[in-house]
């Protein structure tokens, strides 16, 4: 069987229901990181960001399309009746992308920071978490293609925040920080299913320290967090 296709029949209707449920939670994440990759595109625009990082942006806005697509894969696998045509492909359905102002600034270093430095690596630790649990391939291939990006996408993060911020006092950007963390502070624990985590939903709760490896990224924004002053925070 291909390493995309699901053999449902060895599922009952419940677990595959559920999974798909949080699957679809995936899959509106990634729609919305579509936006927000786009709106970071054009903020970046309006502040006559570099060619380097215009370019690093719309990389970003192809990865988050890319990952919707792969989120439409499985859910169409997971539940049959979903597929539109004969191509099931996210790339093709409305994406409703509202047009805004230039967010500035602040809101859009906040973003970076908040959502892509410190938000991505969370991501990606819980797309592993759950690659390791799920006895299906679809899945595991599904994880790999979301968490290949995660790692790059919060490096961008970092960069282009560093280039957003680089006139900024020093208060200036501790108030990013604390803003960064507080952004990313209302996570909404859901209760465990271990029988649906171990066939491809994500797991309930995922390691949400910040690794070590992004720290150097941070470094330019004056952002230094250590153990000796942000002992949770880090592994």
């Amino acid at each position: 069987m291909p390493f995309h296709t699901l053999d449902r029949s060895r599922y009952s209707p419940s677990l595959l229901a559920r999974v798909a449920v949080g699957w679809r939670r995936i899959a509106e994440d990634e729609r919305r990181g579509v936006a927000s990759a786009a709106h970071i595109a054009a903020d970046l625009a309006a502040l006559n960001a570099p060619p380097a990082l215009l370019a690093a942006a719309a990389r970003v806005i192809t990865d988050e399309v890319h990952h919707l697509d792969v989120c439409a894969c499985v859910t169409d696998e997971l539940d049959p009746s979903t597929r539109r045509g004969a191509v099931a492909s996210a790339t093709s359905r409305r994406l409703d992308l509202v047009p805004r102002a230039p967010a500035g600034e602040a809101a859009l270093a906040r973003t970076l920071v908040a959502d892509y430095a410190l938000g991505k690596p969370v991501s990606a630790a819980a797309f592993a978490a759950a690659r390791a649990l799920s006895r299906e391939p679809l899945f595991a291939w599904a994880y790999t293609e979301l968490l290949h990006d995660e790692a790059r996408h919060a490096t961008f993060g970092a960069k282009t925040a560093a280039w957003v911020v680089r006139r900024w006092s020093a208060r200036e950007r501790r108030g990013l920080w604390a803003g960064a963390l507080t952004a990313g502070a209302a996570v909404v624990p859901r209760p465990r299913d271990e029988e649906a985590e171990a066939l491809g939903l994500l797991p309930a709760s995922t390691d949400t320290t910040l690794p070590r490896w992004i720290l150097p990224h941070l470094a330019p924004l004056g952002i230094h967090p250590t153990p000796a002053n942000e002992p949770g925070l880090l592994h």
